[in-house]
């Protein structure tokens, strides 16, 4: 594949999860259609994850990027938030500039890797399909 320069170009795509207190978010770009776009692969542009504490508890949540469904798949970037025993205490992963690229027609999955009854997570991710 030749070089490109992917982050010139507008995201084309955005898949945000935002399940509320207790549920697990999880946020999926579907893979492409066959026959058309057989071998069309997304690229991740930014991914972004917010951890909110909804109890006096400290922990730590993992984000996982895949390649592929939810839980499912490659992990192809992972990220570790942590949070302090405060109610309201919050912390936000963002990153953009990011050329992630995935298989072809594979659906790619940012989401934090469980749920816990004491945190609000939210995560978004944009992108493209070659």
């Amino acid at each position: 594949m030749p070089a490109t320069g992917l982050n010139r170009y507008v995201p084309d795509w955005s898949v945000t999860s935002n399940p509320g207190a207790g549920n697990q978010a999880t946020a999926s770009q579907p893979a492409s259609p066959a026959p058309l776009l057989a071998g069309s692969r997304h690229v991740c542009t930014s991914v972004s994850a917010t951890l909110v504490a909804v109890a006096a508890t400290a922990a730590n949540a993992t984000v996982n990027l895949r390649d592929g469904a939810s839980g499912a798949g490659t992990i192809l970037g992972s990220w570790v938030l942590a949070i302090t025993a405060n109610i309201g205490s919050c912390v936000i992963l963002s990153l953009d500039s990011l050329e992630i690229i995935g298989l072809p027609n594979t659906a790619m999955t940012l989401e934090f890797s469980a749920a816990t009854a004491t945190q609000i997570q939210s995560v978004t991710m944009t992108g493209h399909t070659l």
